[in-house]
């Protein structure tokens, strides 16, 4: 997930009050807010389907700078 510098921050003042990571005061509020049963831990299908709308939109110029890392196996 991507957070706004200003959220971030919060959350992080926030973990450390409490005593946990980043990740896990992310974890935590999500729990808190939809319950136990919140899946951290998403299908292959959905992460890839994620990174496909991640890249809709932009300019070829854009999307070759953003994927010039990736190596198909």
């Amino acid at each position: 997930m991507r957070f706004p510098a200003r959220v971030w921050g919060r959350i992080a003042v926030d973990a450390e009050r409490c005593g946990r990571t980043f990740e896990q005061q992310v974890i935590a509020i999500l729990r808190r807010h939809y319950g136990e049963s919140v899946d951290i831990v998403p299908t292959p299908a959905l992460i890839l389907a994620l990174a496909e709308e991640s890249l809709a939109g932009m300019s070829a110029a854009d999307r070759a700078l953003v994927t010039a890392r990736l190596k198909a196996e």
